[in-house]
């Protein structure tokens, strides 16, 4: 993938994860850039939600964007 599509992908995820954490500002996204684990945990704190739960959200978010994402595959993987 060339730097502009991934570019493009993650202004589109960026887009989707402040829908859905409405009260996050782009400067909470760029200290977290490419850091999933340490934004899921500041997801957690934030928002009272399990660790899956935000994981769950991400890869959801993941998938309606096409998926190669700078965020990586979920660490948490629920059956199903």
């Amino acid at each position: 993938m060339n730097r502009t599509t991934a570019e493009t992908k993650w202004k589109a995820l960026r887009v989707r994860i402040k829908e859905t954490w409405g009260d996050l500002t782009d400067d909470d996204l760029d200290r977290f850039d490419g850091q999933r684990d340490q934004f899921v945990g500041h997801i957690q704190e934030r928002y009272g939600m399990t660790r899956q739960d935000v994981e769950r959200r991400l890869d959801e978010i993941d998938r309606a964007e096409g998926a190669d994402s700078n965020w990586g595959g979920s660490a948490v993987h629920s059956p199903g």
